[in-house]
């Protein structure tokens, strides 16, 4: 019996690993949208058997970041207009109820946290230096989710944020948009620090707002930019 239970411990461990390293190349764009994912191809590409790979596409696609056609394997999700739309729309009322929630239960060693990524984030802007903001932006809102002391809103909230962290990681390698984006911060963890609510719903829905058009005008810059390479222009 334990030797079982051992077996399926490193079973479980493994669909893990594999689940995460496909999800983050994902995320990150590695894989682009509209790539064709095949079972026995990445179990030999990641030397693993063809389980582990079968359990974390169905997960991913379950988490709708990849959808099934029958026989052929999965396919990467890519984003339209009309989706990122929708998703900011939804991520948007759920940031302000994890603001609404955070609000009251904010900290001040959570505070200080917030206060220490934006001087990073300072330096990293400052210096020209991307690297590393994708991580300072993603951890500035996980403090706001953690703070709502929610396990299931900090589930909801950092599954929202990673289906546009792809779109996000191409735009804060851009330093006029990493300033903006920390410029936002700057604005939401005022507002915190003030205990004034108002102005947080106001500098959330700005932050969120500004992050949605950028994206949607580097996908229409995206989408030109391959026009006139294969019309020759």
């Amino acid at each position: 019996m334990k030797v079982l239970k051992a077996t399926r411990r490193n079973e479980d461990t493994l669909v893990e690993q594999v689940y995460q390293t496909l999800r983050n190349k994902i995320i990150t764009g590695k894989i682009a949208g509209g790539t064709r994912l095949v079972e026995s191809a990445l179990a030999g590409e990641m030397k693993v058997s063809r389980t582990p790979v079968r359990e974390a596409l169905h997960r991913l696609a379950v988490e709708g970041f990849l959808y099934s056609i029958p026989r052929a394997g999965y396919i990467v999700e890519e984003m339209s207009d009309y989706d990122i739309q929708d998703l900011f729309t939804i991520r948007l009322e759920i940031e302000l109820l994890a603001a609404r929630l955070a609000f009251e239960k904010m900290t001040p060693v959570e505070l200080e946290r917030m206060e220490l990524n934006l001087k990073m984030t300072d330096e990293k802007v400052d210096s020209g230096h991307a690297e590393g903001l994708t991580e300072l932006d993603v951890d500035f809102h996980g403090i706001i989710y953690r703070a709502t002391r929610s396990k299931t809103m900090v589930h909801i909230c950092q599954s929202l944020s990673d289906h546009s962290l792809k779109y996000r990681i191409s735009l804060i390698h851009i330093l006029e948009f990493a300033a903006k984006t920390r410029d936002g911060h700057y604005e939401i963890f005022r507002a915190f620090v003030a205990k004034d609510f108002p102005r947080l719903e106001k500098a959330i829905k700005g932050h969120l707002e500004l992050a949605k058009e950028d994206i949607l005008k580097m996908i229409e810059r995206t989408r030109d930019e391959a026009f006139f390479s294969a019309s020759g222009i």
